[in-house]
């Protein structure tokens, strides 16, 4: 059983000593250094520094009384309660840290959401993160469903006031003869310039230029993909002008 315990540990990230330290002080509930060192046959200095270790780690916890310092593991249970509080730590550096994972580097960086609240989330950061007066370029297809499919009316009003107030002017190209289909009512909230392609051109995704990123949507299945890097955004926003030059004004 004991062995047990000590690979467990060991796979745990404890080295050698730090075992031995773990378990003399779980056997002996309380004790000073002294005696801790004793129990685990090291010298009282290495017994300190990792038994110092493990308190900023945690795993046990110190008092004082006359002058010494006394080490305990609560309980068993303690070891749990810890590596939980790490890995609920690990989980959100890990949403940090994807802000930043090969921001600098070359490498694309891209993003899918395929659930209604991670969605709404992420267009709600996206449009805060714009500056005042800022465009986003998109290509739409009325009639495909592709917003209505991601997220309802409320959503959508919410996400046109957040735009309004930034002042946010909307550029959009749509297919051929697909100006029909859309909304006066949706117009009349909206700040947009819409252009209808040249009738050989198909494009039956919704597409956001906005903020350095490329941003696909998606009605079937229902996702969101955001794509982060410069040549990709350079290229598609030099194809997206040379449409929007050719196009036909619709307002």
């Amino acid at each position: 059983m004991k062995n047990r315990i000590k690979k467990s540990l060991a796979e745990l990230g404890f080295s050698e000593n730090e075992i031995r330290i773990y378990l003399a002080l779980t056997q002996l509930g309380e004790a000073p250094a002294a005696h801790i060192a004793k129990k685990a046959d090291l010298p009282r200095t290495t017994a300190i520094s990792i038994l110092e270790k493990l308190s900023a780690s945690n795993y046990l916890t110190t008092h004082r009384y006359k002058g010494t310092t006394y080490y305990w593991v609560e309980s068993p249970h303690a070891l749990i309660e810890t590596l939980e509080n790490k890995i609920g730590i690990a989980q959100e550096l890990g949403t940090l840290l994807t802000g930043l994972y090969r921001t600098d580097s070359h490498f694309p960086y891209a993003e899918t959401f395929d659930t209604k609240t991670n969605i709404k989330n992420f267009i709600h950061k996206i449009i805060s993160e714009s500056e005042k007066k800022s465009i986003v370029y998109t290509i739409d297809t009325p009639g495909e469903g592709n917003y209505s499919k991601i997220f309802d009316d409320e959503i959508g009003k919410f996400f046109s006031v957040q735009k309004t107030k930034k002042q946010i002017l909307t550029r959009t190209l749509i297919p051929s003869g697909a100006f029909r289909d859309i909304k006066p009512k949706k117009l009349r909230v909206q700040n947009i310039e819409i252009r209808e392609m040249p009738q050989e051109i198909r494009f039956r995704s919704s597409l956001w230029l906005m903020n350095d990123k490329v941003i696909l949507f998606s009605g079937n299945p229902p996702f969101v993909t955001a794509i982060k890097h410069e040549a990709i955004y350079v290229g598609i926003k030099s194809i997206y002008d040379y449409l929007w030059n050719i196009s036909g004004k619709k307002i």
